[in-house]
């Protein structure tokens, strides 16, 4: 037989509440985090077996970035994200910060880019997984239009232009790394 007491039932009525709300938010939680264990460690970089995989993972990367920079348009925003997906750090916001100011003052890009040679410049595999390359990229097809129809594009831009581009290891890039610099070069590469 029960008893029937004011403090009893009471916090049996709490308890079980408690333990309903308890559960409620273990199968939120579960439901969260898909009820998945935590995946296992992986390595802070890539596993290039030597530098010459890693330059080539590094130029994959760069034209890849190209490829997505070739689909953009500036009048639709969403074309900028396969871009920023190719790039951290300052090579990311310095993307954001040109597509942005170039979408709010309505100008256009017509042409496309192209990857005329790359050269490897240098690795550090054992430490970041950081790899860096010259590109010579050609630009001679691409205009760029301000809002008026007038030509944003600088008289004397040569038409193939040197670029050094600098990786790092990435979990998700299909190529393990993301670009995380872009800097004019003087290698004298493309000359």
């Amino acid at each position: 037989m029960r008893r029937a007491g004011p403090g009893r039932g009471y916090r049996g009525r709490m308890l079980v509440r408690l333990a309903s709300v308890t559960l409620s938010l273990a199968l939120v939680i579960a439901v969260a985090t898909g009820c998945r264990p935590e995946p296992e460690p992986s390595p802070s970089g890539p596993a290039f077996a030597t530098e010459a995989e890693a330059f080539a993972a590094a130029e994959e990367t760069y034209r890849a970035y190209v490829d997505a920079l070739n689909q953009v348009d500036l009048s639709d925003p969403e074309t900028f994200e396969a871009v920023y997906a190719w790039t951290t750090g300052d090579a990311n916001a310095g993307a954001r910060e040109s597509f942005s100011e170039m979408h709010a003052k309505g100008w256009s890009v017509r042409g496309a880019s192209r990857v005329d040679r790359t050269e490897p410049i240098g690795a550090a595999l054992e430490k970041t997984a950081s790899v860096s390359i010259v590109a010579c990229l050609n630009v001679s097809d691409v205009t760029l239009v301000d809002a008026d129809g007038n030509s944003a594009v600088a008289e004397n831009r040569p038409d193939v232009q040197e670029v050094r581009v600098d990786t790092v290891a990435s979990r998700t890039s299909s190529t393990g790394l993301l670009i995380a610099d872009l800097d004019g070069s003087d290698e004298g590469l493309c000359e």
